[in-house]
């Protein structure tokens, strides 16, 4: 084996001016070689016996995006990708609604704004919906955002917009179904005025199907919040029995509470309880007192209603001057029956100066508004040509709209029409349909003029008895036509049982009602002494009383008493003198007794 010869180099390190590792060799002898300096890791500086990896470390991923290892890499190799922008229209069922998005104002809500994908802050302030707010995401392919409130779930935000849809007000369309959802949402979080407009929907249909139940479930609970307008409505259920058994004392109850509480509305049908003795005592005062506090506030309602307690003196001293002066407050606010009876003022000349085309005015303004009494006496202004040109078509016209809604007399006032054949061809068959129709709702004229009908037998079968029947329908009621007429009957035993007697009651009741005819007939009861005791006195008194009413029959009955001294001394002239008035009118009787006297 070959030996290697070793040749010892020296290396001397300068560091800042001195050698290092110079090698002194005492004495001349061989010292012992340093050791080589140890190997570092080139990837971690680390000598190699310190490198965990040994100077042999695995291979380094980089980011593709930066280059950076993948850990220096502040994504850890994983950037995020650049965010897409997207258009973005944003549209609001809100007028002039601000739109500001993530805390800056950008403009209008209705329209189309640039927008990173992510999510942004969206909010909008319009009318009725301050800080409205929301977040959004944008994706790709959106396009736009609705920005309704029906996001919005507080009770108070889903009120309002119950209110925009209900109404259709802020750009809203009306639409009742949407209006009802969000008033059950807020109502069903114990929203009171959301509850009370829940009930109302349920009371008239109103984006449900009409359930007066359901109705008074919610009247209920706003009404137990306190809630006037509430109270009032649940009120009006018990007195109408609405949903509920029929209750004036519950609903005195309920709108007491709610009148109390200022509500106009509940102190005037207050006052109606009141003035009926609906639930309550009956009293006018009182019902005045709710009435005018009602007024006072500009219930047309009220108002109107304390005219009418002025007008008939009803819990006040009676005065057509404030009368008028309340209705005219309630007919410049539209008040149909208040327009209708201050047009009766006016025809009247009652607190006014009597003007017919004042009353045509007023009767017309609450005709077209349908007021079935107006239309009526509109259609009485055309028959007798009253502060219009006469004409009997309009007539009909307006007692046809009247009669058609049921008012009693204007289908009696239909029916003279057709009897007589004024704006019509004369019709009996149709007469006595609307005279039908009348009397049998009580009215009493229509039961007369029925009767009157059967008596003739004109649009109907003649029946006495038919004819009784209705006679004393009526003359119960007061006719004084009809009493003189039942009178007739049982003064002749047309289909009653013949009584003089009874004859005299009933003629009675209509003299003393200033029924001429009655008056005439009683005095020549008086005179023969039929179902009265004779009296001449007695006779001349009622002879006389229908003579001065122009009543011919008992013009010509004075002339024969002063003639022949029948109850007043004999007088020539005084018994000429009623003869010629009662001749002027036609009487044969007196005609031939003026020729008689020479006259």
């Amino acid at each position: 084996m070959k030996r290697l010869n070793c040749i010892l180099v020296a290396v001397a390190l300068m560091v800042g001016g001195t050698a290092v590792g110079q090698i002194n060799i005492p004495g001349g002898g061989i010292s012992k070689p340093p050791l080589p300096p140890a190997k570092k890791c080139k990837t971690c500086g680390k000598t190699v016996n310190d490198c965990q990896y040994k100077g042999h470390h695995p291979a380094q991923k980089k980011c593709k995006t930066c280059g950076k290892v993948v850990n220096d890499c502040q994504y850890k190799g994983k950037h995020p990708k650049a965010p897409e922008v997207y258009d973005v229209a944003f549209t609001c069922n809100a007028y002039d609604a601000d739109l500001y998005i993530d805390g800056e104002y950008v403009g209008v809500a209705n329209t189309t704004w640039t927008l990173n994908d992510g999510s942004h802050k969206v909010k909008v302030v319009a009318d009725y919906y301050d800080d409205y707010s929301t977040t959004i995401k944008v994706k790709k392919n959106k396009t736009a955002f609705d920005l309704t409130l029906s996001e919005k779930t507080d009770a108070e935000s889903q009120y309002m917009l119950a209110v925009n849809y209900y109404e259709g007000r802020s750009g809203f369309p009306q639409n009742y179904s949407e209006a009802v959802k969000r008033y059950l949402n807020a109502a069903n979080k114990g929203h009171a005025e959301a509850q009370n407009w829940a009930g109302y929907c349920y009371h008239y249909g109103h984006g449900v199907t009409k359930d007066d139940t359901e109705a008074v479930n919610w009247f209920y609970k706003a009404a137990e919040q306190g809630n006037a307008s509430a109270q009032r409505r649940l009120g009006l259920c018990y007195e109408n029995g609405w949903g509920v058994t029929q209750n004036y004392t519950e609903a005195v109850k309920w709108l007491r509470k709610a009148a109390e509480q200022g509500h106009a509305g509940a102190q005037c049908n207050l006052g109606w309880c009141y003035e009926k003795g609906h639930g309550v005592t009956q009293s006018y005062t009182e019902a005045v007192n709710w009435y005018r506090k009602a007024a006072e506030q500009g219930h047309a309602t009220a108002q109107n209603n304390l005219g009418y307690c002025y007008h008939h003196g009803n819990g006040v001293t009676q005065s057509y001057t404030e009368a008028v002066y309340w209705y005219r407050k309630a007919a410049e606010q539209d008040d149909a029956r208040a327009q209708c009876n201050l047009g009766y003022c006016y025809d009247k000349g009652n607190g006014v100066t009597q003007s017919y085309t004042e009353a045509v005015m007023w009767y017309r303004k609450a005709a077209e508004q349908g007021n079935a009494h107006a239309q009526n006496n509109l259609g009485i202004c055309y028959d007798e040509g009253n502060g219009v040109t006469q004409s009997y078509t309009e007539a009909v016209n307006w007692y046809r709209k009247a009669a058609e809604q049921g008012n009693a007399n204007a289908q009696n006032n239909l029916g003279l029409c057709y009897e007589s054949g004024h704006g019509v061809t004369k019709d009996y068959t149709e007469a006595v349909n609307w005279y039908r129709k009348a009397a049998e709702q009580g009215y009493a004229n229509a039961q007369c003029n029925l009767a009157f009908c059967y008596e003739k037998g004109q649009g109907v079968t003649k029946s006495y008895d038919e004819a009784a029947k209705w006679y004393r329908k009526s003359a119960e009621q007061g006719f004084a036509r009809a009493q003189n007429n039942l009178g007739w009957f049982y003064y002749n035993g047309y289909g009653v049982t013949q009584s003089y007697t009874e004859a005299v009651k009933w003629l009675r009741k209509a003299a003393e009602q200033k029924y001429a005819a009655a008056q005439c007939t009683l005095g020549y009861c008086y005179e023969k002494g039929l179902g009265v005791t004779k009296s001449e006195t007695e006779a001349v008194k009622w002879y006389r009383k229908s003579a001065e009413q122009g009543d011919a029959a008992a013009q010509q009955n004075m002339g024969v008493c002063y003639e022949l001294g029948i109850g007043v001394k004999k007088d020539k002239q005084e018994a000429v003198k009623w003869y010629r008035k009662a001749a002027e009118q036609g009487n044969s009787k007196a005609k031939d007794n003026l020729r008689r006297l020479g006259y």
